[in-house]
């Protein structure tokens, strides 16, 4: 196994939680199922046509957060539409919707998502990293919705070291199934969100199962954890940079 890791940066963000209706608000980091669907799009795949080749089985996602970030409310105008034709704004209806939206802690700043990517078939894996390293990107990426632009940076293909220990860091988010037996480590200014998402999907859009809870810490980035047990984790070494990291 070789892992591809990128950044992926813009100004602001915004991954809509399912649960929510009048009032947008939105996840920390982009689900499984956005982050999926965003590299599916670089190398040209239509939406919904993507979901078997892209399944669990196949495709591995980490995420960490690599600048500090908050959210804020704004409100804004959409169009009132009822049926197709009112999309020509011929009855002049607005509608105005709270948007929460993710945006860096300092504005002259970025929000930076660092990826972590493999997947199993060769072939899609190495059209992925072609489109990542040589900038042959088909659909431009984005941060949620389309007026949110995104930049990719490639950083590097690293074959990471499997370990295991009963007290650790990582560096990613964390996906609760791994924590049966662990406990959060919690420290000075440290704080852990827990967010709910989906994670999944099969051929017609269909969760192939219950979404996830995942835990994220939004000042540093890094989860600390301990356990009775050993803990397998990958570890990276790449760029000065080394990380430990967990699939979602």
């Amino acid at each position: 196994m070789e892992i591809l890791i990128f950044d992926l940066s813009g100004k602001m963000a915004h991954f809509r939680k399912y649960y929510t209706n009048s009032s947008s608000l939105t996840y920390y980091f982009p689900p499984r199922t956005v982050i999926i669907g965003l590299i599916a799009g670089l190398i040209g795949k239509e939406r919904d046509s993507y979901y078997e080749i892209f399944s669990k089985d196949k495709a591995y996602v980490g995420i960490s957060v690599k600048s500090n970030i908050k959210k804020i409310i704004q409100t804004v105008n959409y169009i009132w539409a009822e049926k197709l034709s009112d999309l020509n704004l011929s009855k002049g209806q607005h509608t105005q919707i709270p948007l929460e939206i993710i945006t860096p802690q300092n504005f002259d700043d970025s929000i930076k998502y660092r990826i972590y990517f493999y997947h199993k078939e060769n072939e899609i894996y190495e059209r992925i990293i072609d489109a990542v390293k040589n900038k042959k990107i088909v659909y431009p990426p984005y941060l949620g919705i389309a007026e949110f632009a995104a930049n990719i940076e490639f950083l590097d293909i690293v074959k990471p070291e499997i370990k295991s220990d009963k007290k650790l860091t990582i560096d990613t988010v964390v996906n609760l199934d791994y924590l049966n037996d662990c406990r959060l480590i919690s420290k000075e200014n440290c704080v852990y969100v827990k967010e709910r998402m989906p994670y999944d999907f099969e051929k017609g859009r269909i969760l192939s199962e219950p979404p996830k809870d995942f835990v994220i810490e939004i000042k540093n980035g890094k989860i600390e954890i301990e356990s009775e047990n050993e803990i397998q984790y990958y570890f990276l070494d790449y760029k000065l940079n080394k990380e430990n990291i967990l699939f979602m």
